[in-house]
């Protein structure tokens, strides 16, 4: 047995060594904690830094995908616009070239018909020349008789205008056209027209035709010409001119 000093002195000492052991094993277990702790919250700003840059990278994305969408719009938008003026610039071609190829058309026809009006023909076929131009029974005659039966033909010498259809005493039925050098023919005795004052008529148009009326001694063409307008010329010499029997 121990004296009592002695084993308190032991127990005293037992008890250091214990702490003494004890002290660096708390220390390693709290430092434990700590990192412990410190990569749970370390764990937890990287989820939470992962998160955030999920969330930006998809904001990105869908703004990416918005601008695209409104990129294509604008080009859908814009290729429209080219196409609807594509179609109108070619709409405006093609009208251009209808009014055009419409333009020449009738210049064609305008140039065609200066071309051919400018042609002279007879004004009766199968016709007999029964009395010219001059003093006949002590008066003038101041035209050409071709004897025909009553309702031949009469056809318009060139291109003209019709200035008189009507009666005119004498001559009977008389129709006059004013050709486009200025000459008037006159076609009288007739028994129909075929053309009204202001008809424009071409070479070989039908503007009426023989007949007996007026003063006539049968049925017969009378035709004068008057250069200008004016008095009457012989109109023998005048149809030789233009090639007319």
């Amino acid at each position: 047995m121990l004296p009592s000093a002695a084993a308190a002195a032991l127990v005293v000492t037992a008890t250091g060594a214990a702490v003494a052991e004890s002290a660096p094993l708390a220390s390693t277990l709290e430092l434990t904690a700590a990192q412990a702790q410190t990569a749970r919250d370390q764990a937890a700003v990287a989820v939470t830094d992962q998160a955030d840059l999920s969330s930006r990278r998809q904001q990105v994305s869908l703004q990416n995908a918005a601008f695209q969408g409104r990129a294509e719009q604008t080009a859908r938008v814009a290729r429209n616009k080219a196409r609807v003026a594509a179609a109108a610039k070619a709409k405006a071609a093609a009208a251009a070239a209808a009014a055009k190829a419409k333009a020449d058309a009738a210049a064609a026809a305008k140039a065609k018909m200066e071309r051919e009006g400018k042609q002279w023909v007879s004004p009766i076929e199968g016709a007999q020349f029964t009395s010219g131009y001059g003093m006949r029974w002590g008066r003038m005659h101041w035209g050409n008789d071709f004897g025909t039966a009553v309702g031949t033909p009469l056809r318009a010498m060139s291109r003209g205008t019709v200035v008189f259809a009507g009666w005119d005493g004498n001559k009977g039925k008389l129709l006059t056209i004013k050709y486009w050098d200025g000459t008037e023919s006159q076609y009288a005795h007739m028994s129909s027209f075929s053309a009204s004052v202001g008809s424009t008529v071409m070479p070989g148009d039908i503007v009426g035709r023989t007949g007996n009326t007026g003063r006539s001694t049968g049925p017969h063409l009378h035709l004068e010409i008057h250069p200008a307008g004016k008095g009457a010329v012989n109109p023998a010499p005048w149809l030789a001119a233009k090639g007319l029997q």
